[in-house]
Parts: C-alpha cells; sequence; structure tokens
C-alpha cells in the first residue's frame, strides 16, 4: 500500500492521518472527515469536540480544503479513531483505498461468505461480521466512480 501525504498550504484546516501496524497510509490536511463508527457514521469539522471511537467497518472519507479536488476514500476494518485539537488519527489493521479495491471481487467475496454456513454462536457471529465487512468493502468500492 502506498503512502499518501498532502499538506494544503496556508490557512487552518484538520489534520488527518490514517494508520495501520505497518505504515502510515494517509496523512493530509482537510476541510471534513467522515468515520465509520461502530455505532453509525459521523463527520468531523474545523472545531470539533474531543472524543475517541471505535470503528466498524466502512468508509473512511477525507474531503480537501477548498474547491475542486475529489475527497480522498478509504475503507478500514475495525480499529480506532482519536479527535483532539483538529487532528483525526485512524489507527486500524486495515486500511486500503477505494480506488485500489475491485468492486468485482468484493462482491464475490461477500457472495462466498454469505454461501458459508456457520453453526455455533461464536462461528455465527463471525460470519456475519466478516459479511458486514465484505458489504462495506463492496459498497466503498462502488462509490465515486
Amino acid at each position: 500500500m502506498s503512502e499518501q501525504k498532502q499538506t494544503a498550504k496556508g490557512g487552518r484546516g484538520i489534520q488527518c492521518v490514517v494508520v495501520t501496524p505497518e505504515t502510515t497510509v494517509f496523512d493530509m490536511t482537510a476541510g471534513f472527515v467522515s468515520l465509520p463508527l461502530d455505532d453509525g457514521q459521523r463527520g468531523v469539522g474545523l472545531g470539533h469536540a474531543p472524543f475517541i471511537g471505535r470503528l466498524g467497518a466502512g468508509e473512511v472519507r477525507v474531503t480537501p480544503r477548498g474547491a475542486g479536488s475529489p475527497p480522498a476514500r478509504f475503507f478500514v476494518q475495525g480499529g480506532f479513531v482519536e479527535v483532539a485539537h483538529d487532528t483525526v488519527t485512524v489507527i486500524t489493521q486495515k486500511a486500503v483505498a477505494a480506488d485500489a479495491i475491485d468492486a468485482q471481487e468484493a462482491r464475490k467475496e461477500l457472495e462466498r461468505i454469505q454461501a458459508s454456513k456457520a453453526v455455533g454462536k461464536v462461528a455465527i457471529e463471525a460470519r456475519l461480521d466478516a459479511a458486514e465487512a465484505a458489504r462495506a468493502m463492496a459498497r466503498t468500492a462502488g462509490r465515486g466512480r
């Protein structure tokens, strides 16, 4: 996964950093960040109140300051986010740029998971979690093209 690092010139913004255990995936000054929290989507703008949240599987959308540039989009699967002092730090096990996801392969993975059988509470919960992540990845791949 290649690192993307961009810094807007002048003015204030939200510093958004996406990291995995292996690398810093993304580092950019943004105007707005949308996050897939475990309990729903949440937006963060300049001056947002501090919080720490648990991430679900879904799309992180980072909107650059100013007009003209498309948002940076990433699929993340779990982890945590910290928002404080106009900085958003996303810490996750998996972060994939949306344009690097093969939508057809993501849909095939979802179909494979949905066709699989699970017996017992733990196996059923794991299958449901995997299906939710695969569905979110397919959705992320299908947006913004």
